[in-house]
């Protein structure tokens, strides 16, 4: 299989010295191949960077030194000794969105970067005054770094699973079978640190390991007790909709394989969104735990 574009992944997403532009854009391609939406969204916009700072990965959220500019004196740090301990933990909170590309370009001498505060939350810091100092959030370079290793660690992970499950391409084709598969098994690979991405297979981002034990609470064929477990998780009201659909239309699995079979591409889409931190379980578990939820709902051992 030396002509498989998951090992050549592998191979890439491995080495730390490979570009990890090359690494994104080959996860990309294989992602997209595969229908995994949700995992080639997240690599657009690692590739591109974010629109907003507000819905990205936690690895790419953190904690800086909020400084001032002064003409005659530098840079100083800003007095938060007259505000509350909860804004001063919002003030010195920052997001980075832009691409990763762009942190190849963030050398300091002193090891040190700094993002611009954006002006509504300098008014917040200095009121609605018509002048107001430049305002930044200064932080450690080794966050940009943490960012680049945290994709690549997590690219790597799904490429792994992928090849666990059998779905290894040929050149650049995958077969039907393979594409299939894929959703669930990318379901299996992301704190948020897209989600990341990669510590989970299917959920970038998130940051916790997942329980798989933890369905005790659904009662079996109570829908109800199935929409709140699966809202425990950070499920929204449509994902849990779209499984109600799913669950009234489909015929009543048996047996643990067959809901993996007939709920499979839900299952898939939603640890997608586990892939990019969306969910509150990771990538890798999130095909367990949802699998899990389903099968206590229909009365089925797990």
């Amino acid at each position: 299989m030396s002509n498989s574009p998951v090992l050549e992944l592998q191979a890439l997403a491995g080495d730390p010295s490979s570009d990890i532009v090359a690494v994104l854009l080959k996860a990309k391609m294989i992602a997209v191949k595969l229908n995994l939406n949700d995992l080639s969204e997240w690599l657009e916009y690692e590739i591109e960077g974010y629109p907003t700072g507000n819905d990205i990965p936690k690895y790419r959220v953190g904690r800086g030194i909020v400084k001032a500019f002064n003409p005659y004196h530098g840079w100083f740090p800003v007095d938060f000794s007259n505000v509350s301990p909860d804004f001063i933990e919002s003030a010195s909170e920052f997001r980075i969105t832009e691409s990763i590309s762009s942190m190849k370009k963030g050398e300091s001498k002193d090891g040190m970067l700094r993002i611009t505060m954006p002006p509504k939350m300098v008014n917040l810091l200095f009121g609605s005054h018509d002048i107001h100092p430049e305002v930044c959030w200064f932080f450690s370079a080794n966050k940009l770094n943490h960012i680049v290793t945290t994709v690549r660690n997590k690219i790597l992970t799904w490429s792994l699973e992928l090849e666990k499950q059998g779905i290894m391409g040929d050149g650049l084709l995958f077969t039907q079978k393979e594409k299939d598969a894929a959703p669930m098994t990318i379901t299996n690979n992301n704190t948020n640190n897209f989600h990341a991405p990669v510590n989970n297979a299917g959920a970038i981002g998130a940051g916790n390991s997942g329980d798989i034990n933890q369905q005790n609470s659904i009662s079996v064929g109570d829908i109800a007790s199935l929409e709140r477990e699966l809202k425990s998780h950070g499920l929204d009201d449509n994902d849990v909709a779209e499984l109600k659909q799913l669950v009234e239309q489909s015929p009543k699995p048996a047996s643990k394989e067959e809901v993996e079979k007939g709920f499979g591409a839900w299952i898939g889409k939603m640890t997608g969104k586990a892939f990019t931190g969306a969910l509150k379980v990771a990538g890798t578990a999130a095909p367990a735990v949802l699998t899990n939820a389903i099968c206590c709902y229909f009365g089925i051992p797990v």
